[in-house]
């Protein structure tokens, strides 16, 4: 097992962070890696603390990009990674030291094209970490008999793993797919996920919360339905779904998309309700936005 793992982070204005998350990959009890951080136009300290953890540690890599957002910084390191698997890491978030030694065992055992694993989420001012337990299979899963199981259980509960930072994929999975990040913010991974989905032979699971993702006031996931139209959002992520399903004759995928239109819906209401937004407001958001949308057509059936 000394295949080498690429791992993917996109870095921007992330000095607060920056070092520990890095610290923890560098511990990492699998040592093959190739530690690609790119950069994404960072304005603080940041380039600073990586340049400094590259001078003892020859395996960091940090490529400098102007700022395209974070679907941009991770296709960066895609296209550069030379790994024979793929792991991503956000930039505030950390991992345990035997993450992708777990997971990349489980898909050698199982000669799976993807591992899985749970997450923890960590909470920055109570200093708190709570186990978000997806009920995966204790079970190898192919993906074109299993793929309604494999959505139940990992991405329709009530704490979906629907993150790219769960999962070790084969290098040649991504990119031979030709599947890449979007410009969808709160929907990438999501997207990127389930585009991929028909690319994937077999799926391992590592039913332990080895990566840690922290939560703090202000980040993306927690304002975005302040800044936008999330229902809106969602059904134009959908449509993408649907479209890639239906344009490149995915029929067997067609059984989960009714599912994930009652998942966007949920997390609609999630997402609005921490907003302030009404019950009766965001029903509103979702009759306006999601008529004549396939995301419509596929919830009510």
């Amino acid at each position: 097992m000394n295949s080498k793992i690429s791992v993917v982070i996109p870095s921007y204005n992330s000095e607060k962070y920056i070092g520990h998350c890095l610290e923890t990959i560098q511990a990492s009890t699998y040592k093959n890696l190739e530690i690609i951080v790119v950069n994404d136009g960072s304005t603080d300290s940041s380039p600073e603390i990586i340049a400094e953890k590259m001078k003892n540690d020859s395996r960091i890599i940090c490529i400098y990009q102007e700022n395209g957002g974070e679907f941009s910084a991770r296709n960066t390191g895609i296209l550069a990674a030379t790994g024979q698997y793929i792991g991503f890491v956000d930039s505030d978030d950390y991992i345990a030291a035997d993450m992708y030694e777990k997971l990349l065992d489980a898909i050698l055992k199982e000669n799976a094209d993807m591992a899985v694993c749970n997450f923890n989420l960590v909470y920055e001012d109570e200093r708190e970490t709570s186990f978000a337990y997806a009920n995966m299979p204790h079970k190898m899963l192919n993906v074109q008999d299993d793929v309604y199981e494999y959505w139940t259980k990992v991405c329709a509960i009530s704490k979906p793993n629907n993150y790219v930072w769960t999962r070790l994929y084969k290098s040649e999975v991504i990119k031979n797919s030709g599947v890449m990040f979007e410009n969808y913010p709160h929907s990438a991974d999501t997207l990127f996920n389930f585009k991929l989905l028909p690319h994937l032979k077999n799926v391992a699971f590592v039913n332990e919360g080895l990566y840690f993702y922290l939560q703090r006031k202000g980040s993306g996931i927690h304002t975005i339905a302040n800044k936008r139209n999330i229902a809106e959002l969602y059904a134009d992520t959908f449509q993408e779904l649907s479209d890639y399903y239906e344009n490149n004759s995915y029929e067997e995928f067609y059984k989960i998309l009714p599912l994930h239109a009652f998942t966007r819906l949920r997390s609609i209401f999630f997402y609005s309700r921490l907003a302030g937004k009404t019950d009766d407001e965001i029903i509103s958001l979702v009759v306006d936005s999601w008529k004549n949308r396939d995301i419509f057509k596929y919830l009510v059936g």
